[in-house]
């Protein structure tokens, strides 16, 4: 190349470097020479790949702490040397950051493509827990921890430090709740809701929204630490659906409801509706005594942990779209419509901040598709080596589902996840 180019100052190859939007362009800036390659190594800003990688299970023979990622879309793998993830459940965020937390329950926001990790305030549960450590051990079955959203790219590029403002939202604790933190707060915000059973929430027009089990959509008003939620609309669908996404996709806020068949799904969804619903205790006054022993036996047996080799698996998705239908009282009221296409979008879930991109951005990228893992965490302790087996994508057209990892990577406490 021109030694110009080669002899360009580190200040306005510093500049060059800060422009940069994906960790692959980064990377190419890097390659260009050895002078290039310096600025590379000193800067490393934590970007998100130019598209989404799959970040496989940890393997128990895996040496040297390596993760291994996989390009669903042209099947390249990559690996890295992430001692900061040995033995840590992962859930995907956005801009490249994935929230970790092992058993020493310490929470934190880990950029595994440059290592930029910050520390987060520890779960108010778990810390009541490892105060009684000897009495109560502790172990995976005791990370309550489903989802994470951020408002904000935590690290502020220009100031080079990490943003205040950034909002850092989660569902957690075994009752499916909303809190939130932000970077330097020393706790969480539980945030208050006449609802709990969350399943996921996304950030919509700058504000979040959350979905429970029953379709009931919450937004959550955020004034400095102070925050109330409002329910918006209630959604009735059929139990057969039973994990439900928030997705933002074109300017439109979506319900993705997840359909899934096996013999653990109808017990997962009693337990579910048990938990939440407490006060319908009449609940089962249409069933006969038969029928209730029935259920309540399928729910010991699972206690009993028994192990099934194929517990479930996804059948198909259906998809709504939030209209605002009309004002009454200055408030809007809301309605679902039917979505048959996505047109050029794809979608993304699982144990992921949901996302929507466009296909036609990616070259290998399926458009009019929802590409899934598999995040029915409940259920883990039943399936044989834990979750993993249900992952694939959907095809919107002709409701086909193809798999888009075709080997194994299974876990009991971190199958694989979006990583974005």
């Amino acid at each position: 190349m021109s030694s110009e180019w080669a002899n360009l100052p580190d200040l306005i190859l510093s500049e060059i470097a800060c422009c940069m939007s994906v960790y692959d362009d980064f990377v190419n800036f890097g390659a260009v020479c050895k002078a290039w390659q310096r600025v590379y190594s000193m800067k490393k800003p934590p970007l998100s790949p130019r598209c989404p990688w799959l970040l496989l299970a940890e393997e128990k023979e895996q040496k040297n702490h390596t993760r291994v990622f996989f390009n669903v879309f042209d099947n390249k793998v990559y690996n890295f040397k992430l001692p900061e993830l040995a033995g840590r459940k992962c859930i995907g965020t956005s801009f490249g950051w994935l929230l970790s937390v092992g058993i020493d329950f310490q929470m934190n926001l880990f950029h595994p493509l440059t290592k930029h990790q910050l520390s987060l305030p520890p779960h108010p549960y778990v810390w009541e827990r490892c105060r009684n450590f000897e009495l109560f051990p502790l172990d995976y079955g005791d990370i309550f921890l489903y989802k994470c959203v951020l408002s904000r790219n935590p690290w502020n590029s220009v100031t080079h430090e990490y943003d205040p403002d950034c909002i850092i939202m989660v569902i957690y604790t075994n009752f499916k709740t909303l809190a939130f933190t932000r970077p330097g707060y020393k706790a969480w915000i539980d945030i208050k809701c006449d609802s709990r059973r969350f399943y996921d929430i996304t950030l919509y027009k700058g504000k979040f929204y959350a979905v429970n089990n029953r379709g009931k959509v919450f937004v959550c008003h955020i004034d400095g630490d102070i925050v109330f939620t409002e329910c918006i609309t209630f959604c009735k669908e059929p139990e057969d659906y039973i994990q439900k996404y928030l997705v933002e996709s074109s300017g439109d806020l979506l319900l993705v409801s997840r359909i899934r068949e096996g013999p653990l799904e109808a017990d997962e969804f009693i337990n579910d509706d048990f938990e939440d619903d407490i006060e319908d205790v009449n609940i089962h006054e249409d069933e006969s005594e038969e029928e209730q022993e029935q259920d309540q036996e399928q729910v010991r047996e699972v206690g009993q942990e028994i192990i099934y080799e194929i517990p479930y698996v996804t059948t198909g998705f259906k998809i709504l779209k939030l209209e605002s239908s009309s004002e009454v009282k200055s408030k809007n009221e809301y309605d679902w419509v039917n979505v048959d296409s996505l047109g050029d979008q794809a979608l993304f879930v699982g144990d992921n901040s949901s996302m929507s991109l466009s296909a036609s951005s990616f070259n290998g990228c399926k458009a009019n598709c929802i590409y899934f893992t598999d995040d029915n965490v409940d259920c883990y302790p039943n399936c044989l080596n834990g979750g993993g087996y249900d992952m694939g994508v959907f095809s919107m057209e002709d409701g086909t589902i193809k798999q888009h990892y075709k080997g194994k990577s299974l876990s009991s406490f971190a199958p694989p996840v979006w990583f974005i």
